[in-house]
């Protein structure tokens, strides 16, 4: 079979606005598929676009595909929708099969567009859907024993020059787990992976570290929802890595409560780690609260104490808006970014996932006031808070950005760019929300 698999792009990438990485779905299920003697090719759009909607164009290799396969998390859900009407008004013989989170908490949604959908972790079904012998609308996935998962191969990666051995991407993808311990109100891993942390067998992590070594690459992402779960066996795979003695540095997420292990922080800065992406998320006790974190505001500020202590960096993730959060109490954590020392941040407003409780709750309480996709992106408020409305909480995500930046010019001029764009982009929407009434239901 001749096969595409299509990450969508976003309208606006929010967080990796330079940096251009892609997805592991759509690798992980190619790899599978071209294994089992499929022709297979992989189009994440920031690399090779497939649609241009001005005139209607669609790329060849979809229109000639016998299936195209498309993955879609909630901002790029309409664009994921826009390539398979495309996919079928070209090509009608053509199987259009969707997955992803989206499709996975909305799949009724995704049938309108799509064939078939899979729901959850598809790599255990990916070849029954496309080779015909799951026939059924919507089939789905099952935990997956990712010991069983080929290595991911980038070589299928459609518009991504290959130079001197190395895929030109700026780190090596690596995932070494999957799923997540804790289940935040916001967070829609536990429902894409569900709450049994998994961890990959270490030696077939560091095989895989060294074959991207080996292609060139010198710095890696390791794109775990939380790296260090389990940190026994975490420390398992950094003991083999410091062994390999390469010169391989490599970020990835962790919970706060990786600083409660002194051992563990040394391991990773011995193994090459250079920044801990940390989900800070507030500085305000109720909004830990709300998201239903196992953290308190004293725990935060300790743990990045540590962790800074121990000569890593820090890149602390915050999400402003939740029901205890007004103007003061934002501001106290815009303060804390800058407080906490960490060497780069990320904020984003508190926006509802289709699947997720958060997103149960606002539409039972009829607090979401957008119900267009691309808006669900962490950047655009599209929920009312409780304490404070909504275009003043977009105000202080960008205000949020100019404090923690303001002191370093490179970082400053990112920054402002960033913004400018954004709001070139955004005018309308910017314009709607100022008008929006700021009563709550």
């Amino acid at each position: 079979m001749k096969i595409a698999l299509v990450e969508p792009r976003p309208p606006f990438n929010t967080y990796y606005l330079f940096k251009k990485m892609p997805l592991l779905g759509c690798l992980f299920l190619g790899g599978i598929l071209k294994e089992a003697g499929h022709e297979v090719r992989v189009f994440k759009e920031d690399f090779a676009p497939v649609l241009r909607e001005k005139d209607g164009w669609l790329h060849p290799y979809l229109a000639g595909a016998d299936a195209v396969g498309i993955t879609a998390i909630t901002h790029t859900a309409n664009r994921a929708y826009r390539i398979a009407d495309a996919v079928h008004a070209r090509s009608p013989r053509t199987r259009v099969i969707m997955g992803g989170s989206h499709p996975s908490a909305l799949p009724e949604e995704a049938l309108q567009h799509a064939d078939q959908v899979v729901t959850g972790e598809a790599e255990a079904v990916v070849r029954d859907v496309f080779e015909g012998r799951r026939p059924e609308k919507v089939v789905a996935g099952s935990t997956v024993d990712l010991d069983t998962v080929p290595m991911v191969d980038l070589s299928l990666m459609e518009g991504v020059q290959i130079r001197r051995g190395k895929p030109d991407l700026p780190v090596a993808p690596i995932m070494a787990s999957r799923g997540c311990p804790y289940d935040c109100l916001f967070c829609s891993v536990t429902k894409m992976f569900g709450r049994r942390y998994r961890v990959r067998n270490a030696d077939l992590v560091l095989e895989e570290v060294l074959r991207r070594y080996r292609e060139g690459f010198r710095f890696g992402f390791f794109y775990d929802d939380n790296f260090a779960a389990l940190p026994q066996k975490t420390k398992v795979f950094l003991e083999k890595l410091i062994r390999a003695d390469i010169d391989f540095r490599w970020n990835s997420q962790f919970s706060v409560h990786v600083a409660r292990d002194r051992e563990l922080l040394r391991l990773l800065k011995r193994a090459g780690c250079a920044r801990l992406f940390i989900g800070v998320e507030s500085f305000n006790p109720g909004a830990l609260k709300d998201y239903g974190k196992s953290q308190t505001v004293d725990v935060v500020r300790s743990s990045l104490d540590t962790i800074i202590s121990e000569g890593l960096a820090v890149h602390s993730m915050f999400i402003l808006g939740a029901d205890s959060d007004d103007e003061n109490a934002i501001d106290t954590t815009i303060r804390f970014s800058r407080e906490s020392r960490s060497d780069t941040a990320q904020f984003s407003i508190l926006f509802p996932i289709p699947g997720t409780e958060l997103y149960t709750r606002m539409v039972e309480q009829k607090r979401i006031f957008i119900h267009n996709w691309d808006y669900f992106d962490g950047s655009h408020a599209v929920l009312r808070p409780r304490l404070i409305t909504p275009y003043r909480l977009q105000q202080k995500l960008i205000q949020a950005y100019k404090y923690f930046y303001g002191a370093r010019p490179v970082h400053w001029l990112a920054s402002r760019l960033g913004f400018l764009l954004w709001k070139y982009g955004n005018r309308g929407y910017l314009r709607f929300l100022k008008g929006l009434s700021p009563s709550t239901p």
